[in-house]
């Protein structure tokens, strides 16, 4: 049992270590991201936006809600607009929260959220 536990320590070590390329790319992309989104974010919550605008920039922020850094980029949006487009700004919460914290929905009345299907992926 003991070699088993060994064999399969190896091959976690080593597919963190093949993973290392990719994890420092994506590190990039993140970087980036914020890099070309922060002027964007602050632009559009220095007006009043339209709310397809809002919604754009949300959808795209979405994408990389998964980084802290980008996360306030999507909170901030969130909070500035919330008041003017409360129905397009309680979707992209939720839809926040299907993606990246699923377990808070559980035993809300959108439980039921994390069981639909997304057609798109078919």
């Amino acid at each position: 049992m003991k070699k088993n536990e060994e064999n399969i320590d190896q091959q976690v070590e080593k597919l963190v270590k093949d993973l290392e390329p990719l994890i420092q790319q994506m590190e990039r992309i993140y970087d980036d991201a914020v890099i070309a989104y922060t002027p964007l974010v602050d632009e559009l919550c220095s007006r009043k936006a339209t709310e397809n605008e809002v919604e754009w920039m949300l959808d795209w922020l979405l994408m990389y809600a998964g980084d802290e850094r980008m996360l306030q980029l999507y909170k901030k949006v969130c909070r500035t607009y919330w008041e003017i487009y409360p129905e397009s700004i309680a979707f992209y919460i939720i839809e926040y929260r299907k993606e990246y914290d699923p377990e808070s929905l559980i035993g809300t009345e959108y439980e039921y959220l994390l069981n639909e299907i997304d057609y798109c992926d078919d």
